[in-house]
């Protein structure tokens, strides 16, 4: 089983992928992790993430061949990113939120060590620019707690699998 979490910046998808993988005892990759450990000193470039993304979808697929189970997170909203993954049948969980509510995240949080490009305005273009698929199940992670997106994302799961 491959599970994604998509959605724009500061959606809460590492957050809530990092919990739905320990409840499910899966490993997860994070696009950020990823591009840390392959790419520690990178720019943060489309041509960088592009490489976080081949590395993580060939884990994906490793796994997924083994008939081990696996959760990502990453934005996936270039389609060339979403078409590449889609090749492995995950089920796609997407975490829609506002632009205010990016913003307000993204400053609580504080400046990104890695993406030092990632500012209120950019965030809220991202955000605002963002293309849902509305593919599998979406959370709209500004109105429910993390722990109903993890229950949600659980049931998700769980109905796929029977």
């Amino acid at each position: 089983m491959v599970i994604v979490f998509a959605g724009p910046p500061c959606a809460g998808k590492s957050t809530i992928a990092a919990e739905v993988a320990r409840k499910l005892g899966l490993p997860h990759l994070s696009m950020d992790d990823t591009r840390r450990r392959l790419l520690p000193d990178a720019a943060h470039t489309r041509a960088d993430r592009a490489v976080a993304y081949r590395a993580m979808f060939f884990a994906a697929e490793l796994l997924h061949q083994a008939g081990a189970g696996v959760v990502l997170d990453a934005p996936y909203g270039h389609p060339e990113d979403r078409d590449a993954i889609r090749a492995l049948n995950p089920l796609w969980i997407e975490c829609r939120v506002g632009p205010d509510t990016a913003v307000r995240r993204f400053r609580e949080r504080g400046p990104d060590p890695i993406r030092l490009d990632l500012t209120d305005d950019l965030v809220r273009t991202m955000v605002t620019d963002y293309r849902y698929t509305g593919w599998g199940l979406t959370l709209d992670t500004e109105t429910l707690s993390l722990e109903e997106c993890v229950a949600r994302s659980l049931l998700f799961v769980d109905r796929d699998r029977l």
